[in-house]
């Protein structure tokens, strides 16, 4: 297993195609999401993805300054594929440990789907706001205590 930390720039063309090309997937296609989820974020995000010894992408979120005191994390997904293997969890612990030691004194706040409630619970996100549809999708926006 490959986990890799890249800025947009650094990229290969290839590599960026892989990102949206998963992210229209599981967002758009599989999740009915209508917005266009490819935005200016990107530019100034840092991309973890997580391969595997065949070179798949099997996990990916992204990582990005909000402003100089915040910073968040999304789009995060695993491919149907690769689902059930507790990627989800690898992949969340890596951007953890990469946001506290990149931007120690930030605070980590992201948009939640509800569903997945539980999961963000499991790595000491608390609720910080109520439900609200994104989209036609129950969202809640949760901060990590540290």
């Amino acid at each position: 297993m490959k986990i890799l930390f890249k800025k947009f720039d650094e990229l290969t063309s290839k590599e960026a195609w892989e990102i949206f090309k998963n992210r229209s997937e599981v967002f758009n296609v599989e999740q009915e999401w209508l917005s266009c989820e490819i935005d200016e974020n990107d530019l100034k995000a840092t991309h973890l993805i997580i391969r595997n010894d065949e070179n798949d992408l099997i996990a990916y979120l992204r990582i990005f300054e909000v402003d100089e005191n915040n910073v968040t994390l999304g789009r995060v997904l695993t491919p149907q594929k690769f689902r059930g293997l507790g990627l989800g969890k690898i992949l969340l612990e890596n951007a953890v440990k990469w946001i506290n030691e990149n931007w120690p004194n930030k605070k980590l706040s992201i948009s939640a789907q509800y569903r997945l409630l539980n999961f963000y619970r499991s790595f000491g996100f608390v609720e910080d706001s109520e439900i609200y549809d994104d989209e036609g999708i129950d969202h809640i926006k949760m901060v990590l205590k540290k």
